[in-house]
């Protein structure tokens, strides 16, 4: 046993510590909002048996479709698939400046990052840890590249009840990950070495592959930093622990921090957060309750309540009701049916409240298709508005500590592997930051495009009556502002230089043209006056 796995493993103790004040409530939100990522947290230990018996006691599915709408809309809302949702620029240049071969270049470098992102796991892994966020209120997506395939990136969503998160920033940005996990003992084996594992597991492997040992996964920043070329030199440590023997079996490093941690909304005092299902898991428990209720008076209503006579004939204790079943009694008043006086118009109005706060709470009303008419340019630019005050708090935390995370991991591990070439001289000494694009990313500057386009429209009204007007707009910042605003992608729009460039040609070419046209016209008049006076000479000679 080595001292600093001792330290690592009594670090362990003290993160689950502090994480147990909050997890009886995760525990109720992804019974309600998640059931079938129930999550196995260490202050609520239960077995399998226990869980399944909680995912069988729900009635109600409100909460858990909504939840299912909200991290769908959150997706295709900011990493979408079928576009690119962000772009690059250095620190300290803003969208009209000029790059020329680096912006080429970073646009060069954006394509390639999303197109290795989106044929990896991303979509799938990134679904399950925006549920965790939503849910919970935190997630933890790990980024690497796949080793064993030699290139491309890979994704893993690890599950909130394994993973302790700590912070070691002014900011509190996650900078510390303690991840318990299973391995069997061949794997441990295969994947560490025989000489770096324990005798007793390499002994276990032998005669029982199969045994599970409880691993601890360390990522945190490593306090003397060197060159960072070498594993142990890097700016954050990797610890592999065997916790069963408290043995270290791997010490490595990465040069970014691979996890991203988004929260929703952080908890005071607390590294932790809450998720939008907070706020929904009053009305979700209150309805699965009144709607477990319900079904039950609902089959008494079908079936009825009865009340029996033991008339010497009748024995209520054994008799059964059922279809094609004839009841033995020596009078008809013997055994007689119940009124159990069920009122469902109550039931149903407060389950379809119920049901309405729960969908509005987690944003679900609002974020689907409403109705199947067509709607107006207004009504579309509404429900804009609205969806943008709904997310916008929820999606400024995820570009800080979830989007961002993945694109500076993504852009390190293309950099370092060469497959991006050397960066353009310009761009050498910049810090480059990460720009969103995305549709909810344009839906929050959708308000200075549509008020931009707006007063161009209303300009050229004007100019019908005065063409002076148009003297007060700049139309060139008017299209990069537009085309900006609306994710256009870089590579259509020419930069400042082309388009002067641009200008000055066809300035020259009409310059040439009208010269021509004057030259053709000289030439035009020369020749009439030539005619002119060939006819004059033959007629004076006619004359004569």
């Amino acid at each position: 046993m080595s001292n600093f796995a001792q330290q690592l493993c009594t670090r362990l103790d003290q993160l689950k510590s502090a994480r147990a004040n909050y997890e009886a409530h995760w525990s109720e939100c992804y019974k309600y909002g998640a059931p079938e990522r129930q999550q196995c947290f260490s202050s609520t230990v239960e077995n399998s048996k226990t869980q399944q018996q909680q995912r069988a006691d729900l009635y109600d599915s409100t909460a858990a479709d909504s939840v299912q709408v909200l991290v769908s809309m959150i997706m295709n809302g900011v990493t979408p698939s079928n576009a690119i949702w962000f772009k690059a620029q250095p620190d300290g240049i803003d969208d009209l400046a000029v790059l020329t071969e680096g912006e080429r270049w970073l646009e060069d470098v954006c394509q390639f990052m999303w197109r290795n992102i989106h044929a990896a796991n991303f979509d799938s892994e990134s679904f399950e840890t925006i549920t965790d966020v939503a849910v919970a209120g935190w997630g933890v997506l790990y980024t690497d590249i796949d080793r064993e395939a030699n290139g491309g990136y890979v994704f893993e969503s690890w599950s909130t009840g394994s993973c302790y998160i700590g912070s070691t920033r002014a900011d509190g940005i996650i900078d510390t990950i303690y991840r318990e996990h299973e391995m069997t003992a061949e794997t441990m084996i295969n994947t560490y070495g025989e000489d770096n594992c324990h005798f007793t597991v390499v002994q276990t492997a032998k005669r029982s592959p199969d045994t599970k040992y409880k691993l601890l996964h360390v990522i945190q920043p490593r306090k003397s930093k060197g060159a960072g070329q070498i594993n142990k030199d890097m700016p954050f440590a990797s610890y592999h622990i065997d916790l069963s023997n408290k043995h270290m079996m791997k010490e490595s490093g990465y040069h970014e921090f691979p996890c991203a941690v988004p929260r929703l909304r952080r908890l005071p005092n607390s590294v932790y957060g809450n998720g939008q299902m907070t706020l929904a898991l009053a009305d979700a428990k209150t309805v699965n309750e009144l709607m477990k209720l319900t079904i039950n008076s609902a089959e008494m209503q079908i079936a009825g309540m009865w009340i029996a006579e033991d008339d010497g004939t009748l024995n209520p204790h054994t008799v059964r009701i059922g279809p094609r079943k004839v009841i033995v009694a020596n009078s008809v008043d013997s055994m007689k049916r119940l009124d159990d006086g069920t009122n469902f118009q109550i039931a149903d109005y407060l389950i379809t409240n119920l049901q309405g706060g729960i969908r509005k709470k987690l944003m679900a009303d609002q974020l689907p298709p409403i109705g199947t008419q067509q709607m107006t340019a207004t009504e579309i630019h509404t429900r804009v508005e609205l969806i943008r005050q709904m997310l916008g708090p929820m999606y400024g935390r995820l570009q800080s500590e979830y989007l961002k995370s993945i694109l500076d991991r993504c852009f390190g591990l293309a950099l370092r592997s060469g497959v991006l070439g050397q960066p353009p001289q310009e761009l050498w000494g910049r810090n480059l930051s990460f720009k969103f694009v995305s549709p909810l990313a344009r839906s929050q500057r959708m308000e200075e495009v549509m008020a931009t386009e707006q007063y161009v429209a209303s300009l050229g009204q004007m100019s019908a009556v005065d063409q002076t007007i148009l003297d007060n707009v700049d139309f060139d910042a008017v299209a990069v502002l537009i085309g900006n605003g609306r994710g256009v992608p870089q590579t259509i729009m020419r930069t400042a230089d082309e388009v002067q460039e641009l200008r000055q040609a066809r300035q020259k070419a009409m310059q040439e043209q009208q010269q021509q046209q004057a030259q053709q016209a000289m030439l035009d008049k020369a020749g009439d006056v030539i005619a002119k006076g060939a006819e004059h000479q033959l007629t004076s000679e006619v004359m004569q």
